[in-house]
């Protein structure tokens, strides 16, 4: 089985099950890095690696285990697919979707900041 079908087997393993995470997520992720870093399926391994990462974000958003769990992993993914217009938009809906249940109130409003915004001073 191909790196690609193995991540992708991972993925609907999830998907399915989103309490399956746990015992997942640490190779999962390793093969999601592994095929990002130019492994072997191209777009096959780039499709495999992103639909990984919303996968686990959805599995998070199932069961947050801390109010900024969600919002960081969004955020992580937004950041790692900044210059892949095909990708990002991919995540809007996620991002849609996340913003609905913080309106509800079913998801934890959480704001993360990624780097640090304040001036330097010399």
């Amino acid at each position: 089985m191909t790196a690609p079908a193995r991540l992708a087997a991972l993925a609907a393993k999830i998907e399915a099950d989103p309490s399956a995470l746990a015992a997942s997520r640490s190779h999962g992720d390793v093969l999601a890095d592994k095929l990002d870093a130019g492994g072997d399926g191209g777009a096959v391994s780039g499709d495999a690696a992103l639909r990984w990462r919303i996968a686990v974000v959805r599995a998070v958003i199932a069961a947050p285990p801390d109010g900024d769990a969600v919002r960081e992993l969004y955020g992580e993914l937004v950041d790692r697919y900044r210059d892949q217009p095909a990708r990002l938009a991919a995540l809007r809906p996620l991002g849609d979707e996340i913003r609905r249940l913080e309106a509800e109130g079913t998801l934890a409003r959480s704001l993360v900041a990624r780097s640090d915004r304040r001036p330097q001073r010399r």
